[in-house]
């Protein structure tokens, strides 16, 4: 019943008229008899439809190629960028995925054998920049190879021929091969700046196959935009070069839109009995508000969708027209809904005036009013506030002179009005799933961003919730344009403040930890800049007023050293226009977090910290030998000290065999790295010592276990 922005998938659901030009989209891939590869682009803007027209461009492709033998039939890949994080992933599972599709038995021996050569193809550009390589997790490139399973198997051969050589003996395969390879890629508008144009790259430079043919849907505006952030020249004359068959997306009438939302409001309220349905009223609340929301098929979407999924709940209970009304407030102005919520004494019930006060209670309420109608940026205040008068007749009197009595309070709860006080909490007692984080609310939190202190209380309530980390997988949604310009210096220095009180989560093949969900963040927020000296400021200015967290720093800043190629990077040094600040600025950066190291150390904080290791080691990198020296030697002439620092080298790795259930996790502590910083033979009898004191069953359980394995390491009961 409940399908979150779900396009249509089959004409048979088209109630628009677009199966006409659907199929015609249809029968120009179908009549491309030539070897070259094209590229069609479908152009519409955010909510035109994009997606269900390329389900019914793909099942009218799918209809006619029924009738052609199998030799002939088209090979049809859709492909999502959104799952990949960087370009070499994206590359290389779009080739892993085009393999996978060539390789279909029903399929040409011709295009079975592509198949097999774009697996070897797909080798060169595997995610090795995926595996750990900061600090004391450098690994070398033979494990490298080790980790990454199908690229070794292939290694050999890859190897011994050159790419080109490989792209050309594809090509004479796809060439040969009787069947049209159909890519499609949707919601390309919907990446950030630098992914747009590694898709477009793809397509032009690395996947311009014979007998291939992109379907690429995106809105132009949007993409043209981004190329021209990314890139020297026009984005429209890029973007052109690229695409070689335009199809614009027929604009949708406000008539259309309206025929689409009543006839699904029909199906929703049929079964309401006549005496609960006033369409009098209905008319009026539709005329005076609720039809400024939408503007194109997925405002209808949107709204149906959260009605789909409350409606059955509350029906029997609520004013059908007021939730109908209440649930477009909630999904298109969260904030002003959020507002209404939490005032029930402004919105619910009639207005009495407080004896003596004259109008300073109804100025007072009304300033409360203005203040939550004023959160909306459309539709205007006028119309909103003639709206929510509608709803809330106590409004009318507060901001005019109508006036209810407690009459009204009895037929208000007959009739289920929102107004009444008696019904007004059970049209907000509907909740999203435990640990999910809605988009109002998100973008609720986002609207504080230029109000540190509001956006922090914020942020350490999800992290007390428990809803922290996926606050911060959303919010990648909204670093592309969402956020304005002025609130990304003070959402950067939040982050930069509080990063470390956040879970750390876990680093997978397929995953980013917390620490990496945060530098995803400052670089795509800062790179909305595009220029060093602003980006610069940003971080230095973010930098210096943290006070509750070091990691986050210090991370942030080893990263922009590999983007120089630094400190033994086995990455060269990134392009100038990708860097995040120049060489002379990055020195400074640097000497900040140095600063904050040893003020750290100093007030005895840095001993406690959960990434103690790292930190040091950065610290060392940054020329600072002899302090390290010092602070470690002052660490360890205690027992308490000795036991920390311990424990810092502590890490875990986790297996899995075919008949586990679940992963087993193995301990581990690096002895060649510990002898890096301390000399093991003078700590190891004192290690011994406290591990038989009858004070070591009082540790903590960790500090227990670091102190086990650095003895069995010792003791060569764990290899290293």
């Amino acid at each position: 019943m409940f399908k979150a922005d779900q396009p249509i998938k089959s004409s048979k659901e088209d109630i628009l008229g677009r199966q006409s030009f659907s199929q015609s989209l249809g029968n120009a891939i179908l009549s491309y008899k030539e070897k070259e590869s094209i590229a069609i682009g479908l152009h519409g803007t955010w909510g035109s439809g994009k997606t269900s027209i390329i389900n019914m461009v793909l099942e009218y492709i799918e209809n006619e190629s029924a009738k052609q033998n199998d030799e002939k039939k088209p090979i049809v890949m859709r492909f999502n960028p959104w799952n990949y994080s960087d370009q070499n992933q994206l590359v290389a599972q779009f080739f892993i995925q085009l393999s996978a599709a060539l390789n279909r038995t029903d399929y040409a021996s011709d295009a079975k054998k592509a198949g097999e050569k774009v697996k070897i193809y797909a080798d060169f550009f595997k995610p090795f920049t995926l595996v750990p390589i900061i600090g004391p997790y450098a690994i070398s490139f033979s494990e490298v190879l080790k980790s990454i399973g199908s690229a070794a198997e292939n290694w050999g051969e890859a190897r011994s021929k050159d790419i080109a050589a490989i792209r050309e003996e594809l090509n004479k395969l796809l060439e040969n091969q009787p069947h049209k390879i159909i890519v499609v890629i949707d919601d390309i508008d919907r990446l950030n700046n630098t992914e747009i144009r590694q898709v477009f790259q793809l397509i032009k430079t690395l996947g311009d196959f014979p007998n291939t043919i992109y379907l690429l849907a995106f809105d132009r505006n949007v993409v043209i935009t981004a190329l021209e952030k990314v890139q020297e020249g026009p984005g429209e004359e890029y973007l052109e070069k690229v695409i070689q068959i335009p199809f614009e997306i027929p604009l949708i009438s406000k008539q259309e839109v309206e025929q689409l939302l009543f006839g699904q409001l029909d199906e929703l309220i049929m079964d309401i009995p006549q005496n609960k349905w006033s369409q009098n009223y209905w008319s009026n609340i539709y005329q005076n508000g609720l039809k400024y929301f939408f503007k194109n098929i997925r405002d209808v979407t949107r709204y149906i969708n959260s009605l789909r999924f409350s409606f059955e709940i509350v029906k029997g209970e609520v004013n059908p027209v007021d939730f109908l009304a209440i649930v477009g407030i909630q999904v298109f102005i969260p904030e002003v809904y959020y507002g209404i919520r939490d005032n029930k004494d402004i919105f619910a019930g009639i207005f009495e005036r407080e004896v003596g006060s004259g109008n300073a209670t109804k100025d007072q309420a009304k300033k409360r009013c203005d203040e939550i109608i004023g959160k909306a940026s459309e539709p205007s205040q006028t119309i909103l506030k003639d709206f929510l008068k509608r709803l809330f007749p106590k409004l009318e009197s507060i901001y005019g002179n109508v006036n209810y009595n407690f009459d009204w309070l009895g037929k208000w709860r007959t009739d289920c009005r929102i107004c009444s006080p008696d019904i007004f909490d059970i049209f907000f007692r509907l909740s999203i799933p435990k640990g999910e984080i809605s988009t109002k609310e998100i973008e609720t939190i986002l609207s504080m961003g230029e109000n540190q202190s509001l956006f922090t209380e914020a942020l350490l309530k999800l992290n007390e919730d428990g809803r922290i980390i996926r606050f911060l997988e959303r919010l990648e949604d909204y670093t592309r344009s969402d956020i304005p310009n002025e609130n990304i210096e003070p959402i950067i220095t939040v982050l930069m403040n509080i990063g470390d009180l956040f879970p750390e989560g876990e680093l997978s093949f397929f995953g980013t930890d917390t620490p990496m969900k945060l530098l995803r963040l400052f670089y795509q927020l800062s790179h909305r800049f595009d220029n060093h000296k602003k980006r610069f400021s940003i971080f230095k200015s973010a930098m210096e007023k943290a006070n509750r967290s070091l990691y986050t720093i210090v991370h942030e800043v080893s990263i922009q050293d590999q983007q120089h190629g630094k400190y033994g990077s086995k990455e060269p040094p990134e392009p100038e226009e990708k860097l995040t600040v120049n060489e002379m600025q990055l020195e400074k950066l640097q000497k900040i977090a140095c600063k904050k190291i040893e003020s750290w150390a100093e007030d005895g904080r840095l001993n406690k910290h959960k990434k103690l290791l790292s930190i040091l080691y950065c610290w060392r990198q940054w020329g600072a030998e002899d302090k390290v020296k010092k602070f470690i030697n002052d660490m360890i002439k205690n027992d308490d000290g000795l036991i920390d620092f311990i424990t810092s080298f502590l890490s875990k790795s986790t297996r899995h065999s075919l008949s586990d259930y679940v992963s087993t996790i193995h301990w581990h502590i690096d002895l060649k790295l510990v002898d890096e910083f301390v000399n093991i033979k003078e700590v190891e009898p004192r290690i011994r010592k406290i591990f038989s004191s009858a004070e070591y069953t009082e540790f903590e359980d960790q500090r227990k276990l670091a102190i086990k394995t650095f003895i069995d390491s010792i003791d060569r009961k764990i290899k290293n």
